[in-house]
């Protein structure tokens, strides 16, 4: 998640229970031009095991050199290639979830990638279901992904047009499956609680489960999702507000430490402030001094100052924020208002495919950074 899984969540997830935390999306050609926000982006804290990257490159060559000095240089274990992004600027220049129309562009990025990345680093390919509900595109995607040497395939299970509302569609799930028999194929999209990730699973056939938005201020999900799926009930409920704060907080604090700026990291955990108190009742007045603080010492002093903010440490979570959508998808509506998906002119029209040796002119990993 831009912006948001640099090295210190990520660390907060796999310590609690995640199998692999995937970094920031690494722009391939960006990297390769020695730009120091991707380089920053495709770093890792020392304790961090096994390295994944999510990557993006619409060029087979930059590619190739992007996964080569991923992995050799930078001690990368997994790399996902990122063909589910549905932000307009992305789509319009045929880009992101826009890619997989261009089946045989496609097929050479997904091939590049796995040849330069080598027998023991796994490439796997991220995608949503299609632009829309009438030109869906996962399962050719899947099969060709599979032919090009992908490891594995995860599906967010919504259409471009989507974005994040819900529903998630997890029988598209359960027939890419059964598209690419042999292919670990990893869930995802509205799995909220623990229950839900066994249940996608068990639905689907699935090999695994990808959480994202879910876990924000939630880094406890995954241990959650851990037990379950192991057959076992969690052994503790959810934290209640003084635990939940001394989370936050400790978040905080790593991230400046990781940034080196700690004004910037203060700004950046403003987004995710109403994550971790959502649904708190006694914690209104403690949001909104967090939301105006500046400094570490502005935070310390106000999640420790019960009186002041008239909070209540010993809070139960709120039962009903595990069902809330967090950032993206926050608000809309079950089966709200689709999203026009803009596309480069004669994207869609047939004799004009695109998929020559080159790479279309319209195609600009530029566009996906900001």
């Amino acid at each position: 998640m831009a912006g948001i899984t640099a090295a210190p969540l990520r660390l907060m997830y796999t310590e609690a229970g995640a199998g692999m935390a995937v970094s920031e999306m690494v722009i391939a050609a960006t990297l390769q031009a020695g730009n120091q926000a991707s380089r920053h982006l495709a770093s890792w804290h020392a304790d961090e095991a096994p390295r994944s990257v999510q990557l993006y490159g619409v060029r087979p060559d930059t590619l190739d050199w992007a996964c080569k000095h991923l992995v050799q240089e930078r001690g990368v274990a997994h790399i996902d290639l990122n063909f589910g992004c549905p932000v307009r600027k992305v789509t319009a220049r045929g880009g992101g979830s826009a890619l997989p129309l261009r089946r045989k562009l496609f097929r050479r990025l997904v091939a590049a990638a796995a040849a330069a990345a080598g027998p023991d680093v796994p490439v796997t390919v991220k995608l949503r279901m299609g632009l829309h509900s009438e030109l869906l595109t996962f399962l050719q995607a899947g099969v060709a992904a599979a032919d090009a040497g992908a490891a594995g395939l995860v599906l967010h299970a919504r259409t471009a047009d989507q974005q994040y509302s819900p529903p998630a569609h997890w029988e598209a799930v359960q027939q890419l499956v059964q598209a690419v028999p042999g292919l670990p194929v990893i869930g995802n999209g509205d799995v909220f609680e623990a229950a839900d990730a066994v249940q996608l699973m068990r639905q689907t056939g699935c090999h695994g489960v990808m959480i994202g938005r879910a876990a924000l201020g939630r880094p406890w999900l995954f241990s959650e999702a851990a037990a379950m799926l192991s057959g076992r009930w969690p052994d503790k409920p959810p934290p209640c507000l003084g635990r939940v704060l001394q989370l936050a907080l400790q978040h905080v604090n790593a991230w400046a430490d990781w940034e080196r700026d700690e004004l910037g990291a203060v700004l950046k955990m403003r987004k995710l402030i109403p994550c971790y108190l959502q649904g708190f009742s006694t914690a209104r007045r403690l949001q909104g001094q967090l939301f105006a603080a500046n400094s570490l010492a502005d935070w310390q002093a106000a999640v420790t100052d019960v009186e002041a903010w008239g909070f209540d440490p010993a809070e139960p979570y709120p039962l009903q924020a595990l069902r809330r959508a967090r950032l993206k998808g926050a608000g809309q509506a079950r089966g709200g208002a689709q999203h026009k998906v803009v596309l480069p002119p004669g994207w869609l029209e047939e004799g004009s495919d695109y998929d020559g040796d080159g790479v279309p002119e319209c195609l600009d990993e530029a566009s996906c950074e900001g």
